[in-house]
């Protein structure tokens, strides 16, 4: 499990993912590090919905190389 499995909502399904939750819940109350991270993974996903959401409404538009390049480089982490 790591810690964008939580952001995404993957964690706390089931009776065993939500006692996975509440640890990692204590630990990002004690950790500012961690909590920092969780919320750039949280804006980071709110940005990328928003880009998803440009892009449907301009679904005849082809990416961009550059755009794709981005992509590619970002989704290889």
């Amino acid at each position: 499990m790591h810690l964008h499995d939580f952001v995404d909502g993957e964690i706390g399904a089931d009776h065993t993912g939500s006692a996975l939750r509440e640890i990692i819940l204590g630990h990002l109350a004690r950790c500012p590090r961690c909590a920092q991270l969780e919320r750039q993974l949280r804006a980071f996903r709110l940005r990328l919905h928003a880009l998803g959401e440009r892009l449907a409404e301009r679904a005849d538009e082809r990416p961009t190389a550059e755009f794709v390049a981005c992509m590619t480089r970002l989704l290889a982490g």
